[in-house]
């Protein structure tokens, strides 16, 4: 409970600097969501993302191959759909913080159908009634209120981050309301469904796209560090008043869109993996 509470005041903290910053102004708010990722501790940073790398191709890759297998599509669909409402409490706080009330509304409206009439959130009837989804965490209420990123940082088993995102993932972990329900062993198993499921069902949803990127690039760090920066500013630039034109839906849906940099060399290089 005291360490809710220190969050608390942190995260007030922040909320009365970024409003002295004025974070909503088109000026200031392009300049967030377009800035340069500093990486000054890279040789740490890949020395865990070799770590992570290895664990990758030898436990998450082949579980979530196996979990593509074996599962069909229609099952996979409904655990996303469940994990995906299982957002939305969160979303709405974050809509909240950002003064967006009309998309706590919507994000609120939809946890209340989809965990009803969608029964747990397994299926999707909110969409059906126009309600579209627009997920929000801690990390892009910290940019809106003019924290800065900071350094590029490479957590163990995590990945990519930077100091304000994984604030703004403790925060998520602290706060989440939906971390409050049951007993403190239902909340680790429910934890645990949404932490392990949730990074199985990415990554089998992303095969072939991080295939393709480690594949296609000399330097597959550099490649992961750039693709990272882009999706976490188009991310950002959706909470912001930008311009249109760097404004992204979502990190994998306009993976085609993304800028490889000079690390790139095109389809000749290839990783095979052992089945």
């Amino acid at each position: 409970m005291k360490s809710k509470l220190v969050l608390f005041f942190i995260l007030i903290s922040f909320t009365v600097s970024g409003c002295a910053s004025n974070s909503k102004d088109p000026l200031v708010a392009e300049t967030i969501a377009t800035q340069k990722t500093s990486d000054p501790i890279e040789p740490i940073n890949r020395v865990i993302f070799s770590f992570n790398n290895v664990f990758d191709k030898a436990v998450v890759r082949p579980v979530s191959i196996l979990y593509r297998g074996i599962l069909p599509e229609f099952a996979r669909n409904r655990i996303a759909y469940s994990l995906n409402n299982l957002s939305m409490p969160i979303t709405t706080i974050n809509n909240i913080l950002q003064f967006e009330f009309g998309k706590a509304g919507i994000s609120s409206a939809r946890f209340v159908i989809n965990s009803t009439i969608g029964i747990l959130g397994f299926f999707d009837p909110a969409s059906y009634f126009g309600l579209e989804a627009d997920y929000e965490d801690f990390g892009q209420t910290l940019a809106v209120w003019g924290v800065p990123n900071g350094p590029y940082l490479v957590l163990p088993f995590l990945g990519p981050s930077s100091p304000r995102d994984f604030t703004g993932l403790m925060s998520t972990s602290l706060l989440d309301p939906t971390y409050q329900v049951g007993n403190a062993a239902n909340r680790d198993l429910f934890r645990g469904y949404r932490m392990g499921v949730g990074a199985i069902n990415f990554r089998s949803e992303n095969i072939e796209i991080f295939d393709d990127l480690q594949n296609n690039s000399v330097d597959y760090y550099a490649a992961v560090r750039s693709f990272y920066n882009q999706s976490r500013n188009s991310q950002i630039s959706d909470n912001l008043e930008v311009s249109p034109s760097i404004n992204q839906d979502s990190l994998f849906n306009d993976f085609e869109e993304f800028e490889l940099d000079d690390t790139y060399i095109g389809p000749d290089v290839s990783i095979s993996y052992p089945e």
